[in-house]
């Protein structure tokens, strides 16, 4: 590897670049406090002093450009002891930074958050910082190398080497003070809004290279360690590189800078393996030194406590004992109660039970770390509108949760008191507010973002974690005196059983769906605000600390610009025209939708071979859905099959539904019930108790030349992919389109909103004739947004832009390509050829074909057996698709004549508002009868 002296002299000898680009940042100078960077010098025996970073609380933000790392360590070197920089990009030019209270106040000032900061989505830094290893420390061409071992292509990777600030020092008469073996590594990439998801890979791999560790906190916590800090990837953090203070005549004679490879180079971070594998051997790796190291943190846990529970005990005024129990809940589970008390930015003590009084006020206030405090007082944030219980999240050793409770309720139990204690329960439930009623007869709680029903042996633990239950019992003193004492009880399962049986009764919020991103109510009004909704009954679940917002009026270049980007991703499928991109379109939107709609069409993707993209495309609208990878599932065999798997995708708060490769035609009665129905019913398995849930699933069926039956073509439209190759399957993406749509789901999702919010206030235009029955508010949101916006893109003329049309007409295609419309269509014409509108029997139109080839033929495909006719189920057949019109023509049942059923084929007034009336003669006109 190339190793440079970072000098202007060494910049010609540089290879000329393999992907240039202006790497971005942002420099940040601090006028509170004045100074950021450390200041050492000389202690008076002879050691060196450090006085700490200060923390920045208000000063400017200037984004910076740079092209190769020569540059970049010239920015770096220059900074002064006010600045600092972060490797997120500002969302402006250049920003007064004040923190976030004081930002409503301050017009033209922006706060030091994620709101405002992100990782560009083009070259930027990805900086590595190494603070030695419990063997020993590491030079710098030693802690390269490690990297480089647990990560070979890092070999290739071009690097700007720099020494931590307090590295590397010497006193005046050359004695050294601080050691060269604190180091951070500046790595120029191609993409940077891949940094904290290369970061996350990277951290596996050092760990399955056997480089990573724990350390027993000052709290008593396992802190996950490894050559490199993982907890520096957040955009808005900053990094304090500016040059040291010295004092006292001190000197870092090696600190220049040095480059390794091309100064001039992009590193690819999609380059660096992300592999089941690594990730299973190092999980394992952390099983065994977590367990290792259990019984040190244990003694370390209670050393802690007793050593902080006066002060707590004094400051809270309560009971010794209970300050003990707050600070082990804080260490062991992660659990801050009400009396556990933070450092606020500004230095201030809170308890945790003042923030939950007050969650306008502290909602995204940032705090020093709950275990570790020290002067960075901003390493933590609390996001107590998250839609779900409140937490703190803080940066420090690699990232921590701490979820954020009051006291646990006490509720006396004991004999005749079951009716008092249910109510007691569920009065507390109510105020949680973390259970949810849902459809009829379920309860439900939130995790992971899905709504999952409620067991009583559920509820049961549930509720001994959030009350604690006690008996009143009486004894007998030594000395013969009668006294009662508490006894701490479990959770009763009984009360949990009457509390799941009070359908109606129970005074839970009513859930319908679970979202967690933006989205639109189904009057058009937009849902943007984490909480639940109690208008549309949908919680929307965001740990995003500043969630984007959707525009409220966005002009026809907005929605233009919208589907730009959201057809970005999608941009290599080979959808074969406007009907299958239109169809894709219904599928961005439906999920970003379909949680507000209480039905939906559901999304097919065929194509004539297999390899060409059909279950990619149908990823990128699950992930775009729910922000995971959905469950992929064959498609089930028989009926009952079919709504069994449906009832458990609802069960388990699946929000996609994913049939992949479907041979057979795709339909049956539950799959069309499921499509057009806003609940769904079952049997709950192993229990007689019928359950009705929200139905708010959205539905994707992939299959090579996908066919439907008759009942399901209109459920489902469908989008043809045809890469025309005989190997599609071998052909390259220059991106992976799921992971892209996974990198930037929100903006995704805003883009889509964006298209629908365009269209009403557009004043919402009626493009599409009629109102899809079954679907009418998917119409009203979905179709007729995409038919307006095909109208733009046609008078747009822009080449970047998808040509649409109308997804159903997707629907009438499948209906010409079902086999029993075509199926109908023959045996129609066939008849009317031979009997024209005369009505006749079925066993005379059998005895015409012996020498009708053309109604022969028609029979046959329907009810031949044997090379026979079987009468009986050619009649069954007639009397289903009666009424049903093709091609201007259907089957009318005339009534019985003689013992027998008369049949007539008649055709359709095709300018009739009513086109569904028969024309019939006259003559036969009464003896039309309705069965």
């Amino acid at each position: 590897m190339q190793t440079h002296k970072a000098s202007a002299t060494n910049t010609g000898a540089a290879k000329p670049p393999a992907a240039p680009g202006a790497l971005q940042f942002t420099v940040f100078t601090s006028t509170v406090p004045d100074r950021l960077t450390k200041v050492l010098s000389l202690a008076a025996d002879g050691s060196m002093a450090k006085e700490s970073a200060a923390n920045m609380m208000r000063g400017t933000a200037q984004r910076a450009t740079v092209q190769g790392l020569q540059a970049l360590a010239d920015v770096l070197e220059r900074l002064t002891a006010a600045q600092a920089v972060s490797w997120g990009v500002c969302d402006r030019a250049q920003a007064a930074i004040v923190p976030e209270r004081d930002v409503q106040g301050l017009p033209d000032a922006i706060s030091r958050t994620r709101r405002h900061f992100a990782y560009p989505a083009g070259p930027g830094v990805l900086m590595l910082d190494h603070d030695g290893t419990p063997e020993g420390d590491l030079n710098a061409d030693a802690f390269r190398q490690r990297l480089i071992d647990a990560c070979p292509v890092l070999a290739d990777a071009p690097m700007l080497w720099r020494p931590s600030c307090s590295a590397g020092v010497r006193a005046p008469d050359g004695r050294e003070l601080s050691a060269l073996t604190r180091h951070r590594l500046y790595i120029p990439v191609r993409d940077a809004s891949c940094i904290p998801e290369a970061g996350r890979a990277l951290m596996q791999l050092l760990w399955a290279a056997g480089l990573g560790w724990f350390e027993v906190g000052r709290a008593g916590q396992a802190l996950e360690r490894t050559i490199i800090d993982g907890s520096v990837w957040q955009p808005e953090r900053l990094d304090f590189c500016a040059p040291p203070v010295l004092l006292h005549g001190l000197q870092r004679p090696q600190a220049a800078p040095r480059i390794f490879g091309d100064p001039l180079a992009l590193f690819d971070l999609a380059l660096i393996p992300r592999d089941a594998d690594t990730h299973k051997q190092a999980q394992a790796l952390k099983k065994t030194q977590r367990a290792n190291l259990a019984g040190q943190c244990a003694a370390q846990r209670e050393r802690w406590a007793q050593q902080q529970a006066p002060a707590l005990a004094k400051r809270r005024g309560i009971p010794l004992e209970k300050a003990r129990d707050v600070l082990q809940r804080a260490s062991a589970q992660r659990v801050l109660m009400g009396d556990f008390v933070l450092t606020s930015e500004l230095g201030k003590p809170v308890a945790v039970g003042d923030i939950l009084d007050r969650p306008d006020r502290w909602h995204n206030a940032q705090f020093a770390d709950p275990l570790d405090p020290d002067s960075d007082t901003r390493v933590a944030v609390v996001n107590l509108k998250s839609g779900r219980r409140p937490y703190l999240y803080t940066h420090r050793h690699g990232g921590m949760r701490f979820e954020l409770l009051r006291q646990s309720a006490r509720i006396q139990v004991g004999r005749g008191m079951r009716v008092a204690t249910t109510d007691a329960v569920l009065s507390v439930l109510q105020e949680r507010g973390e259970l949810f009623d849902y459809g009829e007869g379920a309860v439900a709680y939130v995790s992971d973002g899905k709504a999952r029903t409620v067991t009583p042996d559920w509820l049961t633990d549930h509720m001994g974690r959030v009350c604690e239950f006690f008996s009143v019992r009486s004894r007998r003193k030594v000395d013969g005196d009668d006294t009662t004492e508490e006894c701490p009880e479990d959770a009763p399962l009984s009360v949990a059983r009457a509390i799941l049986a009070k359908h109606g009764e129970r005074g839970f919020k009513k859930l319908v769906a679970v979202v967690t991103a933006p989205t639109l109510r189904m009057d058009g009004t937009i849902l943007d605000r984490p909480g639940h909704d109690e208008q549309s009954g949908l919680l929307y679940y965001s740990e995003h600390p500043s969630p984007p917002r959707v525009p409220q009026s966005p002009s026809v270049q907005d929605a233009l610009q919208a589907l730009r980007f959201l057809w970005k991703p999608l941009a290599q499928f080979p959808l074969v025209d406007a009907v299958a991109h239109g169809v894709v379109l219904h599928g961005l939107l439906s999920a970003a939708l379909r949680a507000s709609l209480p039905t939906a069409p559901g999304v097919g993707f065929d194509a004539p071979a297999a390899g060409s993209g059909k279950t990619l495309l149908a990823r990128c609208i699950g992930i775009l859905a729910t922000g995971s990878e959905p469950s992929i599932l064959p498609p089930a065999d028989t009926d009952e099959e079919t709504r069994k798997r449906l009832f458990a995708v609802l069960r388990e708060g699946q929000r996609v539904v994913l049939w992949d490769n479907v041979r057979e035609p795709l339909g049956s009665a539950s799959l069309d019930a499921f499509l057009t129905a806003s609940t769904f019913a079952d049997r709950v398995l192993g229990s007689s108790e019928t359950v009705t849930l929200p139905n708010r699933a959205l539905f994707i069926a992939t299959g090579n030349n996908l066919r439907m039956t008759s009942d399901t073509c209109r459920r489902v439209l469908t989008a043809r992919i045809d890469a025309q190759s005989e190997t599609p399957y071998a052909r390259d993406f220059s991106f992976d389109p799921a992971q892209m749509v996974q990198a930037d789901r929100l903006a995704y999702v805003v883009a889509a909103l964006t298209i629908v919010r365009a269209y009403i206030a557009a004043g919402r235009p009626k493009m599409a004739s009629g109102r899809t029955a079954s679907f009418e508010q998917w119409d009203d949101l979905v179709r007729q947004p995409i038919c307006w916006l095909a109208q733009q893109v046609t008078m747009a003329q822009d080449a970047s832009l998808p040509e649409l049309a109308d997804p159903m007409e997707a629907a009438r295609r499948a209906f010409e390509q079902d086999p029993e419309t075509t199926k109908l269509r023959a045996m129609l014409e066939a008849w009317h050829a031979t009997a024209g509108d005369r009505q006749t029997t079925v066993g005379e139109m059998i005895r015409r074909g012996d020498t009708d080839a053309h109604v022969a033929m028609a029979m046959d495909d329907i009810a031949g057996q044997s090379g026979k006719i079987n009468s009986r189920m050619f009649g069954r057949w007639i009397e289903r698709m009666q009424g049903r019109i093709v091609d201007g023509k259907r089957f009318v049942r005339i009534g019985h004549r003689a013992g027998l059923l008369h049949w007539a084929v008649y055709a359709t007034r095709a300018t009739s508002p009513a086109a569904d009336r028969p024309t019939m003669p006259a003559d036969v006109a009464q003896n039309v009868a309705t069965f």
